[in-house]
């Protein structure tokens, strides 16, 4: 027979994917998100947007509860998302995006990328489309930025870590897109973190399953994350639960930071494409290294290596990610792992 929860209501709403009905602390975000896709409902063009921001300030959450709260008032609006991190291609984020708009795609060896193009413009012709594309600086052929801009009933936003995540592009990409509205996402004060914790707390948990000193112990510790705060608040749940325990204690807490934050690493690390991870692995053999033997290294052992650019934009979302960090400047520069 098994035993009753002591500390957990609804397990749920204490993952930090979950979407919550109502968001804390980002109202002047989703306003803006809001403002640009509205004149869709109208039969109008939306105006794109670049969300940005460090890693855990919110950017996926508000976007997928703003294209929610928009398909809750027209069905007529469809979407579709794409992680360009982990699906970097041009036919990988087509893909994807079909499959969100419920089209039934047999990946046969040799699918030309132009049949996944048709197929999307004919579903999105016919419907007012959002494109969400996460982690867009990742994407690998940039040409795919040019497609949706192109198509006046595509929404696209954006998320990157950071303003001048499109700076890089093709001249002609960017003057495609024109116009796009930036929306920053600043890193979560530590009172904002309680404030997010508490409502996680109220839907999650039991009552007094753990003091408001006890989310601030969390919120302090968490660097402006709001994904590793509520994932230490998960962890520190289940490890009471294990103790069937009533109260979350101060020292569980210390025990869930450091495993959220392990975890929070172990994902990113799950998102590295093969040169990325051969970066990784170099980086860790050495303990520390400069750029220019880190290259030599790694054109040795990959077959078809990229250009230095795209390297460092390899290394600079390693870097964003805590997965690595970087001392220095120019040839004084070295990196080594995140401890």
């Amino acid at each position: 027979m098994r035993r009753p929860n002591t500390v957990i209501e609804d397990a749920r709403v204490l993952k930090a994917d979950y979407l919550p009905n109502r968001m804390v602390h980002r109202d002047p975000q989703i306003r803006e998100i809001k403002r640009n896709l509205e004149p869709m409902l109208e039969g109008k063009s939306a105006r794109n947007m670049l969300l940005y921001g460090a890693p855990g300030t919110g950017k996926t959450t508000m976007a997928n509860y703003v294209v929610d709260e928009i398909q809750k008032y027209s069905s007529e609006v469809v979407s579709g998302s794409v992680n360009c991190w982990k699906y970097p291609s041009r036919f990988k984020v087509y893909y994807n995006i079909l499959q969100d708009l419920g089209v039934n795609l047999i990946h046969r060896t040799g699918t030309p990328t132009d049949e996944l193009v048709d197929k999307f413009q004919s579903k999105a012709r016919k419907r007012p489309t959002v494109v969400t594309l996460d982690e867009v600086d990742q994407i690998e052929e940039e040409r795919i930025l040019y497609d949706f801009a192109r198509m006046e009933d595509v929404a696209l936003i954006m998320l990157a870590n950071k303003e001048t995540a499109l700076y890089d592009v093709d001249e002609r990409i960017r003057s495609s897109l024109e116009g796009t509205k930036d929306i920053h996402f600043p890193e979560y004060s530590k009172d904002e973190l309680v404030d997010i914790l508490e409502d996680r707390r109220e839907w999650g948990l039991r009552n007094e399953a753990i003091e408001r000193s006890g989310l601030r112990r969390i919120a302090v510790r968490s660097r402006g994350d709001a994904r590793i705060a509520i994932n230490s608040l998960r962890i520190a749940a289940e490890e009471a639960e294990k103790e069937d325990l009533e109260e979350i204690t101060d020292d569980i807490i210390d025990k869930s930071i450091p495993e959220a934050e392990k975890e929070n690493k172990s994902k990113s690390k799950e998102k590295l494409n093969n040169h990325q991870r051969v970066l990784y692995d170099i980086i860790e053999d050495e303990g520390e290294i400069k750029p220019g033997k880190l290259y030599e290294q790694y054109e040795e052992e990959i077959e078809n290596p990229k250009v230095k650019r795209t390297l460092r934009k390899y290394l600079s979302k390693m870097d964003h990610y805590r997965l690595i960090e970087s001392e220095g400047e120019g040839r004084w520069r070295k990196y080594m792992i995140q401890e």
